[in-house]
């Protein structure tokens, strides 16, 4: 179903629902209020029903069916508004009806004696604070009239107004205008598939296959990896793309993700970019006075040092699971979040190969070298130009620098100042079709510093096509092969060494 549709979102996660749960003993956090001698004698239903100056909460209660729950035996504690509070409330709008009756009750016995001040968990799911006050008692910072009105089934605290229902994330995006393209994206990726845990095995069919009474859960792959904005139990701040912010960063954003027809193609084109403008439009908690913060983490892990900027052009909606931020132009630098430098540790043995060589992992420590991970590897040769090979995941469709640092021999011997040549063999994809080629480089200035840390430009080169690796998609087409430029006669002349100390593989983006 596409809930843009619904006047009203429901929660994402699916609450199970309160009606007609008879005759449960209520066992957990149930007290009684030692205020109270007198054993009571009617239901809350029945106390709120008789009670004159309720009787708008008592239709509301009878248009939703919770009279009848108020009626049975499993304890609850009801917040009562006074009449006058309700007379401006529509009880033919049944789901407004129904948000409020919601907002009002809880489970088992929540009595005064002893509290200062609690987060009560309501049936919807939502926290509403109630605390003592100089003055007497409040309930989300509504004044309490009367205290600890006892049932058979529970307590009624009467107050003088009503707690709004206050939507959490997930819902502010459903009812929010002008969100159209972030609503239909994240809703779009809500689906029922089987419970195989809560499924119940009921027979055969005729040809003797199992048959189930069948549960289903509603998952969403995009909030698993992002964050639980429809729980009421988890924090947020999250900056909101309004139509006119995610048209525009998408048509600035797709070009980085043009796929071969191997890879997805435009479906995962448009996958990705839909998923590049949600990844870091998160963070954890309330985010207050960002400008006064040096930094900023996501909840994908994607660190901003902007955190002023990020919200200069928003203005803070306070929800009941955090706060949302609806921002007209998407904040963040294409460098700070999706096109960023690719670094491939020469130390890590997924995707390397070598040839005419041994590979040995050495440590820089005490050498006073700013080594990547302070790690590297020595490249022993065998034979004539030993090479080793690095593959390179996760490419953009886009521009890069790209570099080979390597450590000098003085590390290991101040007075071996040996230099060392470079050529490199790139391989990128090039074809629509996936089909890959290679490009060989030999640097203008391919010789390695002896005394110093060596960062050699290998080539500026513009990737037609992505090569982004995830679990459907795992083939690394993008490599690069670090190969000895020292012929023999060189070596045996003493001017150069086939031996090489690789760092790492640093791919910089470029902005145009």
């Amino acid at each position: 179903m596409n809930p843009i549709h619904f006047k009203r979102f429901v929660p994402f996660i699916l609450l199970i629902s309160v009606l007609f749960t008879r005759g449960c003993d209520d066992k957990w956090g149930e007290h009684y209020d030692p205020e109270s001698f007198n054993l009571p004698d009617k239901t809350l239903q029945e106390y709120i029903q008789e009670d004159p100056g309720l009787t708008v909460f008592s239709k509301m209660l009878v248009i939703t069916g919770f009279d009848k729950i108020l009626d049975a035996s499993q304890s609850y504690t009801v917040w009562a508004p006074v009449d006058e509070a309700l007379q401006g409330v529509d009880t033919t709008d049944t789901e407004l009806v129904l948000e409020i009756v919601r907002n009002h009750i809880a489970r088992s016995r929540i009595t005064t004696s002893g509290m200062e001040t609690q987060s009560v968990r309501m049936l919807n799911g939502k926290y509403i604070h109630f605390a003592r006050e100089a003055s007497g008692y409040s309930f989300g910072n509504v004044h309490v009239k009367e205290i600890n009105l006892s049932a058979i089934n529970g307590l009624v605290h009467v107050i003088d107004g009503y707690v709004p229902y206050s939507d959490n994330l997930w819902e502010y995006i459903g009812r929010t205008e002008n969100l159209d393209s972030l609503r239909s994206y994240l809703y779009g990726q809500s689906k029922l598939v089987f419970d195989p845990v809560n499924s119940v095995e009921i027979g055969v069919n005729s040809e003797g296959q199992p048959i189930y009474d069948t549960a289903f859960i509603l998952t969403n792959k995009v909030l698993e990896r992002l964050g639980a904005i429809d729980s009421e139990d988890s924090i947020y701040t999250a900056i909101l793309p309004d139509n006119t912010a995610w048209d525009e960063a998408y048509g600035r954003i797709e070009s980085y993700f043009n796929f071969p027809e191997d890879a997805g193609s435009i479906r995962r084109q448009r996958q990705l970019t839909q998923w590049t403008l949600v990844q870091d439009m998160l963070f954890p908690g309330r985010v207050t006075q960002p400008e006064s913060l040096d930094s900023l983490v996501t909840t994908t892990g994607n660190v901003f040092y902007n955190p002023g900027s990020l919200f200069s052009n928003t203005e803070p909606v306070e929800l009941s699971n955090g706060q949302a931020c609806v921002t007209d132009q998407m904040p963040y630098a294409d460098t700070d979040s999706w096109f960023k430098e690719i670094r491939i540790e020469a130390e890590e043995k997924e995707g390397r190969e070598n040839n005419n060589c041994n590979l040995f992992l050495r440590t820089s420590f005490g050498s006073g070298l700013e080594v990547s991970d302070n790690r590297y590897i020595l490249v022993d040769p065998t034979s004539p130009q030993p090479g080793v090979e690095f593959s390179i995941p996760n490419t953009l469709s886009a521009k890069y620098n790209i570099y080979c640092v390597f450590v000098p021999s003085s590390i290991v011997d101040p007075l071996n100042t040996i230099p060392t040549k470079a050529k490199f063999v790139l391989t990128y994809i090039r074809r629509a079709s996936g089909s890959t080629f290679i490009q060989r480089i030999t640097p203008q200035n391919n010789v390695t510093n002896p005394n110093g840390m060596t960062k050699m430009l290998v080539t500026q080169f513009d990737f037609e096509y992505a090569n982004i690796i995830d679990e459907d998609y795992r083939r690394v087409a993008v490599k690069l092969e670090v190969i000895n430029d020292v012929t023999t006669v060189e070596e045996q002349a003493g001017d150069y060494t086939m031996t090489m100390r690789i760092d790492c593989i640093i791919l910089e983006p470029v902005l145009e």
